[in-house]
């Protein structure tokens, strides 16, 4: 087993963590694409005078923009000062 360095620890966990919060963004605008176009087509045949869908597709839509926003393109500002606070817990220890 090789040892590695504290500086190639964190680079390959950053690198590990964006890519799971890539994917996981990813899973979920699939998710929310599929879903509410299933919920447009029923309101379309169903129920045409009243457009509903509109209402889940703001609601998750702006739960998708935070996903976004916090876990994917803020995900390496988080693990960077995660690695700041696992520093400095270690340091004072």
């Amino acid at each position: 087993m090789t040892a590695i360095t504290l500086t190639q620890y964190q680079a390959t966990e950053r690198e590990l963590a964006t890519g799971q919060a890539r994917t996981a963004f990813r899973v979920h605008a699939t998710v929310y694409a599929v879903v509410i176009s299933i919920l447009t087509l029923v309101n379309l045949l169903v129920v045409p005078q009243f457009y509903w869908f509109e209402f889940p597709m703001l609601g998750w839509g702006f739960g998708l923009f935070m996903h976004y926003t916090f876990g994917y393109r803020k995900a390496t500002e988080q693990i960077t000062r995660r690695h700041e606070l696992v520093t400095r817990t270690a340091s004072q220890s």
